[in-house]
């Protein structure tokens, strides 16, 4: 764009040069002349109307006719047609030309045009290619810059799915391993105990019941070991997302139940615990009392805590629960109260309430540091 107004300011000032060259004294008339020119070669970068060029070039026809002095502008309108490369505009440049040349006043003046016209045919088919190259390079740099930017989406895409695959290969493993440990180490440690508090009853000799009673201590502090090991190798093989799901389908089947995470990174087993843990009590009392027919869970991971939604749309009185007003004496509320404890073990907020849209259970809590 620079060098194609670079070339029109050169032709303008080569035809003010002619003006002055060929009339001898400038007048205001002049002067008209050119700002007319300058408008007729801005117009082809300002407005965008097809066939412009040859709008322009019928412009400048009739001004030659009108007044020689304006056959000067057929070089600027002729650098404007030729510009575009299309035969029909280089057809009219050249009748455009040979028209301004003719309605010229002397030899001097047509010779200037004819000379001027050629050069300025030139500087807009180099312009034009040099245009062309810039912009053929955009294009392929914008095709490259695209197809890395698919490439880089992809890989990510293939990372993101390999780390899954390995996160449930790992979960699976881990689950694996704490059966196995429970339903073969455990059940044998358990036998063994057994055996010994059998051997401890039966014995009478006094010398041998310390060695009994260290035996029996000594299995039953690797037996709570392997409850602990047990544990932790359950909870971490617990998906989140996953388990909130099937919590979901636990409900009976008249329910329409909608389930929404955001989960960016894994969970620690306390938060896991706890989130599940409100989820199964919110659905137990959905399941009993809910006389809704739409259930909605949501579990939301911010930077700082995390945010659990359960809604039913069961009709219900309005009343806002808090943890004083929900009595266990009777039976009534164990659910409710179960949650309230849960969220206040780990630091937790929680709003419980009713109305004639539905219940409603929010809990926030907080993000461990890691």
């Amino acid at each position: 764009m620079k060098q194609k107004i670079a070339d029109k300011v050169i032709i303008i000032i080569m035809i003010v040069a002619a003006m002055v060259l060929f009339s001898g004294a400038v007048t205001a008339f002049h002067v008209v002349c050119v700002l007319l020119t300058i408008i007729l070669v801005s117009l082809d970068d300002i407005v965008r109307i097809k066939y412009l060029q040859l709008i322009l070039g019928v412009i400048s026809a009739i001004s030659c006719f009108i007044n020689p002095i304006m056959c000067y502008s057929v070089i600027a309108v002729s650098y404007c047609l030729l510009y575009t490369k299309e035969l029909s505009n280089i057809l009219f440049a050249l009748a455009l030309v040979s028209f301004g040349a003719l309605n010229a006043e002397n030899t001097s003046q047509i010779i200037f045009i004819l000379v001027s016209s050629v050069v300025a045919g030139y500087m807009a088919y180099t312009t034009s290619q040099n245009m062309d190259i810039i912009k053929n390079s955009k294009a392929k740099f914008d095709l490259a810059r695209e197809e890395a930017y698919l490439n880089a989406r992809n890989n990510l895409l293939m990372r993101q799915q390999a780390d899954s695959e390995v996160y449930t290969a790992t979960l699976k493993e881990r689950n694996r391993i704490a059966r196995e440990i429970h339903d073969n180490v455990g059940h044998m440690i358990t036998r063994v105990i057994v055996q010994m508090q059998a051997i401890r009853i039966i014995n009478k000799d006094e010398k041998l019941k310390p060695q009994l009673d260290s035996v029996c201590e000594t299995l039953d502090l690797a037996m709570t070991g392997i409850r602990k090991s047990v544990h932790e190798l359950h909870d971490d093989s617990i998906d989140l997302a996953i388990g909130i799901n099937d919590l979901a389908r636990t409900l009976p089947e008249r329910f329409d139940c909608d389930v929404s995470t955001s989960i960016d990174s894994p969970a620690d087993n306390e938060t896991k615990t706890t989130i599940l843990g409100i989820i199964k009590e919110a659905v137990t009392n959905i399941s009993k009392h809910s006389s809704g027919t739409k259930v909605q869970i949501e579990v939301i991971e911010n930077n700082t805590f995390w945010r659990v939604m359960i809604h039913d749309n069961g009709e219900c009185p309005s009343v806002n629960y808090s943890n004083d007003l929900i009595g266990t004496s009777d039976g009534h509320g164990i659910g409710l109260a179960n949650i309230y404890a849960r969220a206040r073990s780990m630091g937790g907020r929680v709003t419980i309430k009713s109305d004639q849209n539905g219940f409603d259970v929010f809990v926030t809590l907080p993000k461990k540091e890691k």
